[in-house]
C-alpha cells in the first residue's frame, strides 16, 4: 500500500498575476488584491472573468489571493492587464511580484486591532514596490503587518512580519509600536517608519544571500534564517522578547466583531455566482470585500449578515474543520477527488479538531499540523496523527468505514 503513494513534482514557485501555470484542468491566473481588499465592482470583474474565460471555478488561496482555474495561455496573458486596469495589480511585473504583503483583516473595523496597521501596510507596500533590488526574493517569500485585535497577533504568519506591540513592547495593539519578525528573531518594539526601514533591511540582506549563496531556505520554514539575516544587517535581536507564535483565529465565520462579518468558502473554493452574490452583499454596507487568509470574505456596515448559498456563514459549521487541495480534477499529482472525501468526513470531525484531506504529500491545502492528516494513494489513504502529509503514514487504509472510524477517534495503538 505504501508504495501507492508516489513522491510529488515539487515546483518550488506560485503562480502569480504575471505567471499564470498550467494544470490538470488548464492553466491557473491568480490576483493579489492590495492589501487584501477590493471593491464589489472589482469583485465582479474578477467572477466575470472566471466564468467568461475559466472554468468557473475561483479559489481562496491561504495566501489571501484569488485563483482562478480553467484558463487558455491567451487569456491567461490577457488576464493581468484586465487586473492592472482594474486597479488589482501593478503594472510593472517584478514590482507586482515583490508586494506579497498581507494585512490584517479586521483593519480599520476591529477598534483593538493597532490603529496605525493600515497606514503601516501602505509605507511597507509602497517600499516593496519601489525596491528593485528585492526581485531576487523568491516567489514564495511574503510579509504581513499584524495588528493583532480580534484576530490575535500571530494570526498572519510570513517570513517577515510586523507585529503591533503594546506599551510594553511585547505583542498587542496599542502605543503604536512594532516588533518586526523574521523566524525565530524580533526587534525591540520601534516606531513604524523605523520598523518599515527594518523590515526591508531584512529582505535585501535575504536577497543578496539568495543570490550569492543560491540560498532557498525561508525564515517562515527554518526560523535560525531569521536569526542570520539580523546578524547580515548588524541588529541584535531582542534577548527579552519572543519570536512570533502561530495562532489560530477562534471565529471564522459569522459575526466578529462591531459591524464586521464574514462568510467562508467551504475548502476554499466559490463560483463566479457565489463571487458575484458576496459582491452584492458588500454593496449593502461599505462595498469592499477583505480576504482572510482562511479562506474568508470580511463585510462590513451590515445589520445582518444574509445566507449565501453556498459559503458558510456560522463559526460552528463542520465543514470549517477540513481542509483539501483541487485533487485529481486539478492536479496531475493527486489520484482522489479529496475535496468530496473531506467534505464528506466533515461531519465527523470532533470539534476543535482538524482533518486535512491531500492528493499527495506535499499538503499544499494545509502545511500545518493537522490532528488528522490523510494522504492519497491509488488504494486508498494513508493516515498521519499530528503532523503534516510529507510525515509517514502510521498504517494505511482503504475502506470508507475504516476511513470515517480513524476520523472519529483513533485506535489505543495509534494515540499519543
Amino acid at each position: 500500500m505504501s508504495a501507492a503513494i508516489s513522491v510529488p513534482v515539487v515546483k518550488g514557485w506560485c503562480p502569480g498575476l504575471f505567471a499564470p501555470m498550467q494544470a490538470q484542468d488548464g492553466w491557473l491566473v491568480r490576483v493579489r488584491p492590495p492589501l487584501g481588499r477590493m471593491t464589489a465592482a472589482q469583485a465582479r470583474l474578477v467572477a466575470d472573468s472566471a466564468e467568461q474565460d475559466g472554468n468557473g471555478q475561483i479559489s481562496l488561496t491561504n495566501r489571501g489571493n484569488l485563483q482562478l482555474r480553467g484558463f487558455k495561455p491567451d487569456a491567461a496573458l490577457a488576464f493581468s492587464r484586465r487586473m492592472v486596469e482594474a486597479g488589482l495589480g501593478l503594472a510593472d511585473p517584478e514590482a507586482e511580484r515583490r508586494t506579497a504583503l498581507q494585512l490584517s483583516p479586521l483593519a480599520g473595523l476591529d477598534p483593538a486591532c493597532a490603529a496605525g496597521a493600515l497606514r503601516c501596510a501602505e509605507r511597507l507596500y509602497a517600499g516593496l514596490a519601489g525596491s528593485a533590488a528585492l526581485s531576487a526574493l523568491p516567489d514564495k517569500f511574503g510579509f504581513c503587518v499584524d495588528g493583532g485585535g480580534f484576530f490575535p497577533t500571530g494570526v498572519l504568519q510570513a517570513d517577515i512580519m510586523l507585529q503591533a506591540a503594546g506599551a510594553d513592547g511585547v505583542s498587542g495593539a496599542g502605543g503604536g509600536l512594532w516588533r518586526v519578525v523574521s523566524g525565530s528573531a524580533c526587534t525591540v518594539a520601534q516606531g513604524p517608519e523605523e520598523a518599515v526601514q527594518t523590515a526591508l533591511a531584512l529582505a535585501g540582506a535575504y536577497c543578496e544571500a539568495y543570490v550569492r549563496q543560491g540560498e532557498k531556505k525561508r525564515p517562515l520554514r527554518v526560523p535560525s534564517v531569521g536569526e542570520s539575516l539580523f546578524a547580515e544587517i548588524g541588529l541584535r535581536p531582542d534577548a527579552v522578547g519572543m519570536a512570533s507564535v502561530a495562532q489560530a483565529p477562534r471565529v471564522r465565520a459569522g459575526y466578529l466583531v462591531g459591524a464586521a462579518s464574514a462568510a467562508v468558502a467551504p475548502l476554499g473554493r466559490m463560483t463566479g455566482t457565489m463571487l458575484r452574490a458576496c459582491a452584492a452583499v458588500a454593496e449593502e454596507g461599505d462595498g469592499v470585500l477583505r480576504l482572510t487568509p482562511w479562506s474568508g470574505l470580511i463585510f462590513s456596515g451590515l445589520t445582518k449578515l444574509p445566507d449565501l448559498e453556498g459559503m458558510i456563514t456560522r463559526p460552528d459549521d463542520a465543514r470549517l474543520r477540513v481542509h483539501a487541495c483541487i485533487g485529481v480534477s486539478g492536479c496531475a499529482q493527486a489520484v482522489r477527488d479529496v475535496g468530496q472525501d473531506a467534505l464528506s468526513l466533515a461531519p465527523f470531525v470532533p470539534e476543535g479538531e482538524i482533518l486535512h484531506v491531500s492528493g499527495c504529500s506535499k499538503g499544499c491545502a494545509y502545511p500545518a499540523v493537522a490532528e488528522v492528516t490523510l494522504v492519497a494513494g491509488a488504494e486508498g489513504y494513508g493516515l498521519i496523527r499530528h503532523g503534516r502529509a510529507g510525515d509517514e503514514p502510521v498504517r494505511y487504509v482503504s475502506g470508507w468505514e475504516e476511513v470515517r472510524a480513524c476520523v472519529q477517534a483513533p485506535p489505543e495503538g495509534e494515540r499519543n
